[in-house]
C-alpha cells in the first residue's frame, strides 16, 4: 500500500493531536434492552417521511439523559476548573463515501427523535451533493503542514481555544468544536464493541460508542430469553466523571430506552 494512502488527512492529523496513553481514561460496556425502542420505530417509520434509525433514538435518548439526569457528563475542564456547559450538542461521527465527517445537533435536549433524524438526514445528503462544511475542510487543510510543525500548530490552537476559550472562525476551532460529546456509530460497521479514544482535540468528558443491534439470550426472572440488544460503550475522562455520574447517565439512558414514545412529542 503507497504512502499516500496510508497517510490520509485523518491518519496525519493523528498524529499531531495524539500523546501516548495517559492515566485518567475510565472506559466500560453495556447492553441496552431495545424491546420497546424496536416497537416505536416500527410505529414511527409507518407515519414518518424520514426514516428513524437506531442512531437517531440513541442521541436524542443521549441529549435528554445529559440535561436531565447526568448534566456532570455536560462538562469540560479548563484551567484545571470543572465548567458546566450551556447546552447541549451531540455529535455524531458519519462516514460519507470515504471522508468522515460530524453531523452536529444542537440543543438536543429541547428536540425530540423526529427532529434528531431530520436534521442528521439532511446533514448527511447536503455532504453527499458535494455541500461541504467549509471549517471542516480548512481544518483538514492543516494536515498538509509538514512534521514537526503540524503537532506545534494543532497544541498552539488547542491551548488557546480550551484554555483561554478563543473561538478560531476559520478553522471552526472552538471549546464546543465537538459540542457535549462525540458519539461513533460502530453499529453501521457491522461491529458490536469497541473502546472508542478519549481524544485530546474534543475538550469533552467523555466519547461514546454504539455497536450492532443483535439478539442474544439473557437471564429474566430466572429463565434464559432471547433480547434484542443494543451495545454501547464509552470512555470517560476520570478528572471530570466518576462512577456516581455513570450510574446517572445508565439510568437515564435506560429509562428512555423503556419508555421511547418521551421522546416522540414536542419537549419545549
Amino acid at each position: 500500500m503507497s504512502e499516500t494512502k496510508l497517510n490520509r488527512s485523518w491518519r496525519r492529523m493523528a498524529a499531531a493531536i495524539f500523546v501516548k496513553p495517559l492515566d485518567g481514561r475510565v472506559s466500560g460496556f453495556y447492553d441496552l434492552d431495545m424491546t420497546e425502542v424496536n416497537k416505536a420505530l416500527k410505529i414511527w417509520n409507518e407515519q414518518s417521511d424520514v426514516k428513524i434509525n437506531v442512531m437517531h433514538f440513541f442521541n436524542c435518548a443521549l441529549g435528554h439523559t445529559l440535561k436531565y439526569y447526568a448534566p456532570e457528563l455536560n462538562c469540560y475542564m479548563q484551567w484545571g476548573d470543572i465548567v458546566e456547559r450551556e447546552t447541549v450538542t451531540i455529535s455524531t461521527a458519519v462516514l460519507v463515501g470515504k471522508d468522515l465527517t460530524t453531523v452536529k445537533v444542537k440543543d438536543t435536549h429541547l428536540k425530540n427523535v423526529l427532529q434528531v433524524a431530520t436534521e442528521t438526514v439532511n446533514y448527511v445528503e447536503a455532504r453527499r451533493s458535494g455541500r461541504d462544511d467549509k471549517a471542516l475542510v480548512k481544518r483538514h487543510s492543516l494536515s498538509k503542514l509538514p512534521w514537526p510543525f503540524r503537532a506545534w500548530v494543532f497544541r498552539g490552537l488547542r491551548w488557546l481555544t480550551y484554555e483561554w476559550g478563543w473561538t478560531i472562525p476559520n478553522v471552526g476551532f472552538s471549546k464546543d468544536m465537538f459540542g457535549s460529546v462525540l458519539v461513533s456509530n460502530i453499529g453501521s460497521l457491522g461491529l458490536d464493541y469497541g473502546i472508542p479514544a478519549l481524544m485530546p482535540a474534543s475538550n469533552l468528558s467523555f466519547v461514546q460508542a454504539i455497536g450492532y443491534v443483535k439478539e442474544k439470550p439473557v437471564v429474566k426472572d430466572g429463565e434464559i430469553v432471547i433480547q434484542s440488544v443494543l451495545p454501547i460503550s464509552a470512555t470517560f475522562d476520570h478528572r471530570i466523571v466518576d462512577g456516581f455520574h455513570v450510574s446517572k447517565y445508565l439510568v437515564g439512558l435506560k429509562h428512555y430506552f423503556q419508555n421511547p414514545h418521551e421522546l416522540m412529542f414536542d419537549t419545549e
